[in-house]
């Protein structure tokens, strides 16, 4: 189906702001080193391209590291253009020499991983004869200038908060949480076993984009720019969250034994179901910044309880073997993780919302 501008600019909406800022971070960069009259005014523009991030923590710690980095660079090359280089054997000594050092230092400092490229450019592109204490000191003004642009852009044009981010990358990880709980419901509800997904790990690479958007919003606050106030606990929340899934997931790897499909299988679907449920009006809340409706989790969980507590007390439960017994009790097991982490989830979700809403809510 073809789509309407208006709504392809929707859709795209957080793309097309980064390319504004990119390109107005760009403009002011070319125009502040040209104004400034700097010789290598270039690294500023190139500076700007690598710092810009999608939020406003995640540009200012992206230009905090390529400055630290660029520093110790920077002095590194310094070094070693000042031991001299009379011959090409003599250069390349010196280059390993220094840019192993920065190496070995970015190993130990990931921060800093762009000290061995700057030093390697540094050493190879200082010119012959000329102050090396001048070259140092104007491609670190250079370079600073270039950060403090791209930060200023990421802060007035358009501005990306961490809160908006981490938010949306939630909302991303809460989708697939809903529908692999779904999932596992539906096989349970048609006795068959748990078809393989690409879900976990497309929840993976969510989830640890929702940790790296939690640290850009921490920086923010760090750097009173911004206070997310989003719990610290939401990460390692939905981490757990995930872990359920897995243990529930490989519960329904096959199909459970007749006798406990027969006795648990409506029970537990329900009860999965009704956790997808909270899901997604954990993903609502969030949205509007209101509080969750728990709605029948609570209700559905102690169904499949006592359905479970019905079955253990069975003969049927006495003549399961050893793996039989396994999996089904490993999916109780789940079931309790799952609906615990789920409820802390809301939990968190609402101290998201302002205590107002909170507060009208309640009274």
């Amino acid at each position: 189906m073809e789509l309407r501008p208006s709504a392809l600019i929707k859709a795209n909406a957080d793309s097309l702001r980064q390319t504004v800022r990119v390109i107005a971070g760009t403009a002011a960069a070319f125009a502040a080193y040209k104004t400034l009259g700097l010789h290598e005014g270039y690294w500023a523009v190139f500076t700007v391209l690598i710092v810009m991030q999608a939020s406003i923590g995640g540009t200012l710690g992206a230009a905090t590291d390529r400055l630290l980095g660029t520093l110790l660079g920077a002095v590194l090359g310094g070094i070693g253009a000042a031991l001299g280089r009379t011959d090409t054997l003599e250069l390349g000594v010196v280059l390993v020499t220094v840019t192993g050092i920065a190496a070995l230092v970015a190993s130990l400092r990931p921060r800093l991983r762009i000290a061995p490229v700057t030093a390697a450019i540094m050493l190879l592109s200082a010119p012959p004869g000329s102050s090396v204490e001048i070259f140092v000191r104007d491609r670190i003004i250079e370079i600073g200038l270039g950060g403090m642009i791209g930060v200023l852009a990421a802060m007035l044009i358009l501005p990306a908060r961490s809160h908006g981010v981490v938010i949306a990358r939630t909302l991303a990880v809460l989708s697939h949480i809903e529908r692999m709980l779904r999932a596992q419901a539906d096989a349970l509800t048609t006795g068959l076993a748990l078809p393989s997904s690409p879900e976990h790990a497309a929840l993976r690479h969510a989830l640890a984009a929702v940790e790296l958007a939690m640290k850009d919003a921490d920086r923010e606050r760090a750097s009173r720019l911004a206070d997310h106030g989003i719990p610290a606990a939401v990460p390692r929340t939905l981490w757990r969250i995930r872990n359920d899934l897995v243990l529930s997931g490989r519960a329904l790897d096959e199909p459970l034994p007749p006798a406990a499909m027969t006795a648990l299988a409506k029970p537990s679907a329900a009860m999965l179901t009704a956790h997808a449920a909270l899901a997604t009006r954990c993903s609502e809340a969030l949205r509007t910044r209101g509080k969750v409706d728990r709605g029948d989790v609570e209700a559905c969980y102690r169904m499949f309880g006592t359905a479970l507590d019905l079955f253990r007390r069975s003969e049927a439960a006495a003549t399961l073997d050893f793996d039989a017994s396994g999996r089904v009790f490993g999916l109780a097991f789940a079931a309790g993780r799952l609906h615990r982490d789920l409820l802390d989830l809301a939990g968190r979700v609402d101290e998201i919302a302002p205590t107002k809403v909170l507060a009208a809510e309640q009274s």
